[in-house]
C-alpha cells in the first residue's frame, strides 16, 4: 500500500475507535442519569405518599372528633374500657325450658 492510503486507513480506524469509545462513554453516562433519575422518582413518591397519607390522618381524626361531638359524646383520649359484667344473654339465646319449642307459629 502507497503510504497515504496508509496514512488515511489508519485515520478512519483512529477515528471510528474513538467514536466508538465515545459512545462507550456516552452510554454509561446515559445509564447514571437515568439511575439518579429513577431514585429522585421513588424519593419524590415517597416524599408525596407520606404527605398524603398524614393529611388524611388529620382529615380521619377531624371526621372521628366531630362525629363524637355530633352524637354527643365527649371526644375520646383513651379508649373505653369493657364493661366489668357481663351483658345478660339477649332472649334467642336462652335455653328453653323442658318440653317446649322455640318455634314461633
Amino acid at each position: 500500500m502507497k503510504p497515504i492510503q496508509l496514512l488515511a486507513a489508519s485515520a478512519v480506524f483512529s477515528t471510528l475507535a474513538m467514536s466508538l469509545t465515545g459512545c462507550d462513554m456516552a452510554e454509561q453516562a446515559g445509564r447514571d442519569l437515568a439511575a439518579k433519575a429513577e431514585q429522585s422518582a421513588k424519593q419524590m413518591a415517597q416524599e408525596t405518599l407520606k404527605e398524603s397519607v398524614e393529611t388524611l390522618n388529620k382529615k380521619v381524626d377531624q371526621a372521628q372528633q366531630s362525629a363524637e361531638t355530633w352524637i354527643g359524646q365527649p371526644p375520646a383520649s383513651n379508649p373505653p374500657a369493657p364493661p366489668e359484667k357481663p351483658e345478660q344473654a339477649p332472649e334467642a339465646t336462652k335455653p328453653a325450658a323442658p318440653g317446649s319449642t322455640t318455634i314461633e307459629t
